[in-house]
This record gives C-alpha cells, sequence and structure tokens, in this order.
C-alpha cells in the first residue's frame, strides 16, 4: 500500500516502536490515506515493510482498535471502522478537520465574527485571566455535506497566544494554529454535555425551530504545563446527533 510510505519508523528512538507505528497509522487514517471501510495491511505485511515483529504489528493494532479507529473482522482482515450516526469523536480531542477527515465527509467552516473579550467574571475564572487582561472569542459555523452541523464558539487567551487575531479561521484550523505556531501541545481536555432548548439565534444557525432540542457541549482544553487554554461551546441538532462510548475499568 502507498500509505505505508508515508510511515517512518526510527528504531533509534527512545518511542517504543509500537507507538510510532500506531501514531503513524492513525495519522494516514486522519489524512484519508487510509480512507473510511478501507482494508488495512496484514500485521505480516507491516512486518515485511518496516522490519518490525508480529507482536510489535499486533499491539499497534491493538491500541487502535482499543481507541475505536479500527476493527478486525473475522475471517476478513482488519478495517478502518466505519462510524455509526455519532458523527463525533467525543471522547477524543480532535480538530474539526481531523475528525471530518477520519469519517470520511466533505466540510467547511464559515467564520460568523470575532471579538475581544475585555472581562467576564465566569468565563476569566474557567481560563484562569485577570482583569486588565482579555481573550479572543471566535464563532463559526460548521458545515458537513452542505448541512448545518454545529455552531462553535472558541475563547482563547491574549496573554498565552499573543497575536491571535491575525489569522483567517474559517480556513485555518485553529487548533493547528496553537500546535504549530504557538508550539502548544494540547494534553487532555475536560468536556461537559447538556440538554438545551434552541434560542432564536441558535435556530437560525442550525436551521432548526426555536425551542427545538440543542445538544450543548463545553469544552476546556489544557496543555502540557496544565494551563486552560481554550474554552469552546458548540450547539448541536439534538434530533439528528448521538454520541456512544466505550467504557473500561482499569
Amino acid at each position: 500500500m502507498e500509505a505505508l510510505h508515508e510511515i517512518y519508523i526510527n528504531k533509534t528512538s527512545a518511542l517504543p516502536l509500537y507507538e510510532q507505528l500506531r501514531k503513524g497509522i492513525l495519522e494516514c487514517i486522519l489524512a484519508g490515506k487510509f480512507p473510511l471501510g478501507s482494508k488495512l495491511p496484514t500485521e505480516e505485511d507491516l512486518c515485511e515493510a518496516f522490519d518490525i515483529s508480529r507482536p510489535v504489528a499486533r499491539q499497534a493494532y491493538s491500541a487502535l482498535i482499543e481507541s475505536g479507529y479500527i476493527e478486525r473482522k473475522r475471517g476478513k482482515g482488519t478495517f478502518v471502522k466505519t462510524p455509526d450516526n455519532r458523527g463525533r469523536f467525543i471522547d477524543k480531542q480532535m480538530s474539526f478537520a481531523q475528525e471530518m477527515g477520519a469519517l470520511g465527509l466533505e466540510h467547511k467552516t464559515k467564520l460568523v465574527k470575532t471579538e475581544w473579550v475585555e472581562y467576564d467574571e465566569n468565563l476569566f475564572s474557567i481560563l484562569g485571566l485577570s482583569k486588565g487582561e482579555r481573550c479572543f472569542h471566535i464563532v463559526r459555523m460548521r458545515f458537513v455535506q452542505n448541512k448545518p452541523f454545529v455552531l462553535a464558539e472558541n475563547y482563547i487567551p491574549e496573554t498565552i497566544f499573543p497575536g491571535i487575531e491575525n489569522y483567517n479561521f474559517a480556513e485555518n484550523s485553529l487548533y493547528s494554529i496553537l500546535g504549530e505556531v504557538y508550539h502548544t501541545h494540547i494534553i487532555r481536555s475536560h468536556r461537559t454535555m447538556a440538554a438545551i432548548l434552541a434560542t432564536a439565534d441558535i435556530a437560525s444557525f442550525l436551521k432548526i425551530k426555536e425551542g427545538a432540542p440543542v445538544m450543548y457541549i463545553k469544552n476546556v482544553v489544557y496543555d502540557e504545563n496544565d494551563r486552560p487554554i481554550d474554552f469552546s461551546k458548540e450547539y448541536l441538532d439534538g434530533t439528528t446527533h448521538r454520541f456512544e462510548f466505550e467504557v473500561f475499568n482499569s
């Protein structure tokens, strides 16, 4: 498979071989180089391509299976998992483009507005900001297959990301900018989900009736220094979205 040529295994690295392979395969999946539902190379193919042992290949695939990206079909092989209608990777921190790429769905983003927020007691408490500081508010409407999908708001601290207002977030991924330009690594996030009723504004964006059920998701993202670097709000049509989780005991 051509996609295998995109994966590099460094045998002198301190990072375990199976983890390098897992990350390489995942990057190919998210980039669409292993399309949704496609059959993946066999463990034997991986061993031959990278001169690795069978347990290394098996461990990489097992990790991807556990995280929900791929699946084994008895007697057929290993495949990129085809998602059901849950539509979002709610248990993973990914950019919108990565999510839709993994799902194989056509998507686009419309920038609704950007503005500076000088002070808001609740917001600044979440982001650990003080009076005199400010955060950049980004509002975007996401479309999937030309249909309204999610209304998203992000609040980004200026103290951590000076100059953040200079980027076009209709064309650029926010998380890509935070990582590639500001060298910030997302380590964890805390999400809260609730059912609310659509206000007139939300209904207008999602093309639903005012008062219709909406799935509301709040998300606080933390970097490697455990600093809150993004507070987001997302609004989705509650009648067409469903989420499923795999829960494991430790």
